[in-house]
């Protein structure tokens, strides 16, 4: 067994053995010829004496110096033999020689052999994360009030300015939840700390609401409305929650799907407005330059 980088001659073996991965199916077919084209990352894949890939894993830095790491995936038939520990190593060394200073990763809370698995590799969990689901509109299976009809929040969430991007700053690195976050935000399913940049982006795309005395980050990606930061507090938490729901809706949108922190009331928040819940860590390593 060795590793290399893939290439576009390996997608057949790929995706031969990732297409069943989980229950609902796997997105490394439908992403594997895409990473090969990106400059922010590498895919590597680890080959029998054949060259043909028997597992593969990728990572890609999200900002200039903070690496995710992501779709590791082993052949059934070789699992138990450390390869995935292997190719860990390869990305790490290469995050490293291109200016790494730290590797993240997601894995959920009942996924104990990865878990072991990359702690023996070094990796802590500095943050603990939910995954706050639910449908929206006709898609809701948990209408509130009465006839089935969900009352509106008393809180109306107003689009916020670049201008407003020190406020969001600075609440994010003081408050209860950013702290807890220890300053990151989630879009889709990788994390990076907040950035002046992401701010103003979500500001000019109309992605950033300023909601009572809360902040929030969002990304409409058909059909599913995305939060991907939620600055909240106790005494608000359900009503802001409540009127993102209310957003979503207006937007069109069949379901909402948010990264929150791991806290108990704002998790009781997001159980109360309706929303299913399942828990996540997001582990990281720090980079020793070279």
């Amino acid at each position: 067994m060795r590793i290399r980088p893939a290439r576009l001659d390996d997608i057949d073996a790929v995706v031969a053995f990732t297409t069943d991965t989980f229950p609902w199916g796997d997105y490394v077919p439908d992403m594997f010829a895409r990473w090969l084209t990106e400059d922010a990352g590498i895919t590597m894949v680890a080959v029998d004496d054949d060259d043909v890939p028997i597992a593969m894993a990728r990572a890609v830095f999200l900002t200039e110096h903070e690496v995710w790491s992501h779709a590791a995936r082993v052949h059934p038939d070789h699992r138990g033999r450390g390869i995935a520990g292997d190719l860990a190593d390869a990305l790490l060394d290469w995050a490293t020689d291109h200016g790494g200073q730290v590797m993240r990763l997601l894995i959920d809370d009942d996924n104990l052999a990865s878990i072991r698995h990359i702690t023996k590799k070094g990796f802590r969990r500095p943050v603990s994360v939910v995954r706050a689901t639910r449908g929206i509109g006709a898609g809701s299976p948990n209408p509130e009030g009465n006839g089935g009809r969900r009352p509106p929040s008393p809180l109306a969430p107003r689009p916020a300015k670049v201008r407003d991007l020190p406020l969001v700053r600075a609440s994010w690195s003081t408050s209860e939840v950013g702290r807890s976050m220890r300053g990151l935000i989630g879009a889709g399913w990788r994390f990076h700390r907040l950035r002046d940049a992401d701010i103003e982006q979500a500001a000019r795309s109309g992605n950033l609401w300023e909601i009572g005395n809360s902040w929030a980050i969002t990304g409409a990606v058909e059909p599913t409305f995305e939060i991907h930061m939620l600055d909240t507090a106790p005494e608000e938490a359900y009503d802001v929650i409540r009127a993102l729901i209310d957003t979503a809706n207006n937007r069109g949108a069949d379901a909402l799907s948010a990264w929150l922190a791991d806290t108990d009331w704002l998790v009781q928040a997001a159980r109360r407005a309706g929303c299913d819940v399942t828990g996540h860590g997001v582990w990281e390593k720090p980079l020793d330059p070279r």
